[in-house]
């Protein structure tokens, strides 16, 4: 005798939702299998592809340098910290421009990357010399922002800059870009700047040694159109010499005479 038990409508209801739901988690540790299959496969083609020749460098002649015109592209090339073979996919564009920036006299480095044909070409700019400097006894150059870089760090055949500075030991020269410009302006001819007492800007002229007091740009300017005026000042001095022109009040110049061993006993005897 078989006795049958009725099921209900939401009991029924039940059940279906149950095996719906069921269905439901296979069908999503499916797609997660499909899913991470799919990214292994994709990953390893991809790792597969980039170990390919085509896509590696291999040497530095796949490395083009442009705007460089002191250093040459030898020297620009081993300051690389690039190591061969290495794929195209792995190189760092801003890393690389970041230790160039550190290991050579640059001051802009713009890397791009070709992936076919696999290379690198390299943007920079240069510091360029415009003044002969001395640091704990090492020769080198300041560039227009005041940085200062090794001798060794440029080729020996360089055009050397005339200009030659004498820094402070402890600080940066104060306003030095500008003041670099106003210098290299100047009428009148500029072959010294000695900025080690900073109440005493002294320059080494055609007219002989000059003393500005503090550097104050504005008045700098005005200094120097002051000096330009003196340019006479030799030809009517004729055969008389003098120490330094203190010119700290461009309006009213003071020049130190050098007063010879004959004048002082003159000058005695009066």
């Amino acid at each position: 005798m078989t006795v049958e038990f009725p099921i209900s409508t939401g009991e029924a209801d039940y059940v279906a939702r149950r095996k719906q739901l069921r269905k439901q988690r296979r069908l999503r540790i499916f797609q997660g299998i499909w899913q991470l299959t799919f990214i292994t496969g994709l990953t390893g083609a991809m790792l597969w592809v980039a170990m390919l020749p085509e896509w590696q460098l291999r040497s530095a002649n796949q490395i083009e340098i442009e705007g460089n015109n002191l250093l040459s592209k030898e020297t620009i090339k081993k300051s690389l910290a690039i190591q061969y073979p290495q794929s195209i996919f792995q190189i760092q564009p801003q890393l690389i421009a970041t230790q160039l920036e550190a290991n050579a006299p640059v001051s802009k480095v713009l890397v791009s990357r070709t992936i076919f044909p696999s290379k690198l070409t390299i943007q920079v700019q240069e510091r360029l010399p415009i003044a002969k400097s001395t640091r704990k006894g090492q020769q080198g150059f300041l560039d227009a922002e005041g940085i200062w870089v090794s001798a060794k760090a440029y080729p020996s055949n360089i055009n050397k800059p005339n200009l030659v500075v004498l820094e402070p030991s402890n600080r940066a020269i104060s306003q030095w870009s500008t003041l670099y410009r106003q210098v290299s302006q100047s009428q009148v001819k500029i072959s010294q700047v000695d900025a080690r007492d900073e109440s005493n800007l002294i320059l080494n002229t055609e007219l002989g040694l000059v003393y500005f007091g503090t550097y104050k740009p504005s008045l700098f300017t005005t200094q120097l159109e002051t000096l330009d005026r003196l340019r006479t000042l030799p030809e009517r001095l004729k055969s008389k010499s003098f120490n330094y022109i203190d010119i700290s009040q461009p309006n009213n110049p003071i020049l130190e005479m050098n007063v010879s061993p004959k004048d002082k006993s003159s000058e005695t005897k009066s």
